[in-house]
C-alpha cells in the first residue's frame, strides 16, 4: 500500500497555512516609532531684535527710587549778617553782627512729581548775637545812636523753599544724572538792637525812649539751576547743585551745595557742605544782606520703601 494518498492532504494544509501568513505579513504597516516632542523654539533675545524694537531702559520714577520722604538738617553755618543803609540818610558804618550764630535747623520734604521728578519743601532758621561800639552818630530803624555808643544786637533768619526738580538727562553710561531747577524762595530776616548803658529818656510828653529798635525786611525770589547726580552703587550717591536769581540793583539770592549719601533700606545719612546768600532791596531805608556757609548733616527717611 503506498503512502501518498496520506501524506499529501497534510502536506497540502502545512503549504497554505505558510502562505496565507506570508500574505499577512506583507500587508502589515511596520511599526511607528512613538512622536517625540516637538523641541521649544527659544525665545528671542534683545540682541536679535531690530533696533527700532529694542526698548531703552527706564528711569526710575524718582532719583532717590524711595518715594516720599522726610528729613532733619543740622547746618553748622556761619552766619554774620550786616545792616546797611539804603534810601538813608544815616552815616556810612554798616551794622555789622559778628559774633558765633547758632547752629541752623531745618528740614526737607521730597514728593513724587511725575517719573523721574521730586516736588521739594525746605526750611531752615539761624539765630545769632552780637555786641558793637559805634564810631559815628547812626540811626537804625528810626532810633538814633551816637558815637561811642555800645550796642547790642540779635538776629533771626527765616528761609523757605519750593523746588521742582526735572530730571533732563541720563548719561547711561555713567548713570550721571542731569536735572533742571525750578524754584521759589523766601527770605526773613529780623533784628533787635538796644543801647544797655545809655540812660532812658522821657519826653515832655511823657515818651519813653528805651534806646532800642526793631526792624525786618523780607525778599520772594524765583531762583533757577542745575544738579548733578550720580549713584556709585545701591547704597552710596553724590550730588551737586546750584541756583540763583537777582535784578540789579535790587534784591538778589543764591544757593549752593554738595554732598555725598550713604543709604540702608530705608534711611539714609546726607553729609556735605552749603553756601546761601542774599540781599533785600536796597531801595528801602535799610536792607540786610549776608553769605552763609558751612557744613551739614542730615537725616532722610524714605516713607513706604525699603531697599538693601
Amino acid at each position: 500500500m503506498s503512502l501518498y494518498p496520506r501524506t499529501f492532504p497534510g502536506l497540502a494544509t502545512l503549504l497554505l497555512a505558510a502562505f496565507t501568513c506570508m500574505l499577512s505579513y506583507g500587508q502589515t504597516a511596520p511599526p511607528q516609532s512613538p512622536a517625540s516632542p516637538a523641541a521649544a523654539t527659544p525665545p528671542a533675545s534683545a540682541a536679535s531684535l531690530p533696533k527700532d524694537q529694542v526698548k531703552p531702559p527706564e528711569d526710575p520714577k524718582i532719583l532717590e527710587d524711595g518715594g516720599l520722604s522726610i528729613e532733619p538738617i543740622y547746618w553748622l553755618n556761619r552766619a554774620q549778617p550786616a545792616l546797611k543803609g539804603g534810601s538813608a540818610t544815616f552815616g556810612d558804618e554798616n551794622l555789622n553782627f559778628y559774633g558765633s550764630a547758632k547752629a541752623s535747623i531745618g528740614g526737607e520734604i521730597g514728593i513724587p512729581a511725575g517719573r523721574s521728578n521730586t516736588l521739594r519743601f525746605s526750611y531752615f532758621r539761624v539765630q545769632g548775637n552780637s555786641t558793637s561800639t559805634l564810631s559815628s552818630d547812626e540811626t537804625y530803624f528810626s532810633q538814633a545812636y551816637s558815637a561811642g555808643d555800645l550796642l547790642v544786637s540779635n538776629y533771626k533768619i527765616q528761609s523757605a523753599k519750593v523746588s521742582w526738580d526735572y530730571l533732563s538727562y541720563t548719561w547711561y553710561g555713567s548713570k550721571i544724572k542731569f536735572k533742571t531747577l525750578y524754584e521759589m524762595q523766601y527770605v526773613n530776616i529780623s533784628s533787635n538792637q538796644s543801647a544797655p548803658l545809655v540812660p532812658e529818656t522821657t519826653d515832655a510828653s511823657g515818651n519813653t525812649n528805651l534806646n532800642t529798635s526793631y526792624g525786618s525786611k523780607q525778599l520772594f525770589l524765583p531762583t533757577f539751576g542745575v544738579e548733578f547726580e550720580q549713584p556709585l552703587n545701591k547704597h552710596v550717591r553724590w550730588m551737586a547743585k546750584a541756583t540763583g536769581f537777582g535784578i540789579p540793583k535790587k534784591a538778589d539770592i543764591w544757593d549752593t551745595q554738595a554732598e555725598i549719601a550713604f543709604r540702608v533700606n530705608s534711611l539714609e545719612v546726607l553729609i556735605g557742605g552749603r553756601a546761601y546768600h542774599f540781599k533785600t532791596s536796597p531801595g528801602s531805608t535799610e536792607y540786610f544782606y549776608d553769605t552763609l556757609d558751612g557744613a551739614y548733616v542730615g537725616l532722610r527717611y524714605y516713607l513706604g520703601q525699603s531697599r538693601r
